[in-house]
């Protein structure tokens, strides 16, 4: 499937690192650090950050970076996941006027990651140091602020989804016969040990078996159809603000979570000037993995769609079993990086050096958080979807790289971009206002 890469979301790079060599490090060029972690002080690039030469294979022993095939998926792989299994019942509470929405959301969030590939290659820290995050750009655009603000958001998303992920595989193994609690119980002390052991950046290599489940699940939908089921009656009353606010939700789950890990993969990317591409293409796949489950979904079981998909296809005879192993590995397995990584934040943002077991105990701190709100919430799937997708992944993938496009290059945005970024931003928050007003 090609090169999986580990991405570095919340790395901070030290204020102080390079002082010495910040000319030199400016001409080195932005890819060097993957390159070589000497600092070639004689070289100076012109335009692309890859000499002819390092392209066409003089890069050093170790400095494996992306083509723009594995680049690509990549990108789909950190896009596409669990969050794509709730697209149809968006439809259900939101009507078929969500459809539209989502092309409206899918624009958006493209605009988003091209905007930090914009700031990555702006950003003074990226050019001295390996670091290529999504906090560091925040840093560089505003400040301690921007650091504390994405940082939070960025909290709120990996914990929410670690919640969801928990709750999926409760939900599958009682699906399958199980008691709840036993499942509950067994899940959770069988990832006691995960939680100790994995490291946070294992989730691109894991995410590529949730990539996997999801096709699984829109196969299972089509199937399902050309079996001829009897879909439930159309409602008749309207779709209300509430319910647009949260289908609006429901489908950022879907398209927010891979935003923060563009930076990472376009540090490691043989082509850089070619990357506008890439981005564009990984979309248009991301796009039709989006219509295909949004489509298959409504298609198959229509208003009577489920929160995920997958509680729909869990009793089907021929599929469930498949799509109930597949999902509850899936979930089981993404758990642990999502409690790591929601650690790595307060310590990126402290500057903490937590040894190992300061590290593990802040880790099961977390761990013990999200089954503590999987207990407490375990009825309320929905209200953590959609809380997470407008509270956190808004902020993340649209409202924060758009404010900070508009603050590092003001002179270079024409004024129906900034307009319509102004409108973006705006209508985002009023979007997550309202919704929490009419919780």
């Amino acid at each position: 499937a090609g090169k999986v890469v580990k991405y570095s979301l919340m790395s901070l790079a030290d204020p102080d690192d390079g002082d010495e060599e910040d000319d030199d490090d400016e001409e080195e060029g932005k890819h060097s650090s993957v390159l070589s972690k000497r600092k070639r002080k004689d070289k100076k690039e012109t335009g692309d950050r890859l000499s002819e030469a390092e392209e066409a294979g003089g890069k050093e022993e170790g400095a494996r970076l992306q083509s723009n095939s594995e680049a690509i998926y990549n990108i789909v792989n950190m896009y596409v996941g669990v969050g794509l299994w709730s697209l149809p019942y968006s439809l259900v509470v939101g009507g078929k006027e969500a459809l539209l929405v989502l092309v409206v959301l899918l624009v958006l969030c493209y605009m988003s990651a091209a905007n930090l590939v914009r700031l990555y290659d702006n950003s003074p820290a990226t050019q001295r140091s390996e670091v290529g995050s999504y906090l560091q750009i925040s840093a560089d655009a505003f400040g301690a602020w921007g650091t504390f603000w994405s940082g939070l958001f960025l909290t709120g998303e990996f914990l929410g989804t670690a919640m969801v992920l928990v709750l999926t595989t409760w939900d599958v193994l009682a699906g399958i016969g199980f008691p709840y609690w036993f499942g509950a119980v067994l899940s959770t002390v069988l990832l006691l040990p995960l939680v100790w052991k994995d490291e946070w950046s294992n989730m691109a290599y894991i995410n590529a078996f949730a990539l996997l489940s999801t096709i699984v699940v829109i196969l299972a939908d089509y199937f399902v159809i050309l079996e001829g089921v009897v879909l439930p009656p159309e409602r008749d009353e309207p779709v209300t603000i509430r319910g647009f606010t949260r289908a609006v939700g429901l489908q950022m789950v879907a398209l927010g979570s891979g935003t923060p890990a563009v930076p990472s993969i376009y540090q490691q990317v043989q082509h850089p000037r070619q990357f506008s591409f890439v981005l564009a293409a990984s979309f248009v796949v991301i796009a039709l993995f989006c219509f295909a489950m949004t489509i298959g979904g409504i298609a198959s079981y229509g208003q009577g769609a489920k929160i995920l998909i997958i509680d729909n296809l869990v009793g089907d005879r021929r599929w469930g079993f498949i799509v109930s192993v597949m999902v509850s590995a899936a979930s089981f397995a993404t758990t642990p990086p999502f409690v790591a990584m929601t650690t790595e934040i307060p310590l990126a943002l402290t500057g903490m050096k937590s040894t190992g077991s300061g590290r593990r105990a802040m880790r099961y701190t977390v761990y013990l958080v999200t089954i503590l709100g999987c207990v407490l919430l375990k009825n309320s799937l929905d209200l953590i979807l959609e809380l997470t997708g407008l509270a956190c992944m808004s902020m993340t993938a649209i409202v924060l790289p758009i404010a900070m496009s508009i603050k590092v290059f003001p002179e270079k945005i024409d004024w129906l971009s900034l307009v319509a970024g102004i409108v973006a931003i705006i209508v985002s928050l009023l979007t997550t206002i309202i919704y929490l007003l009419l919780l």
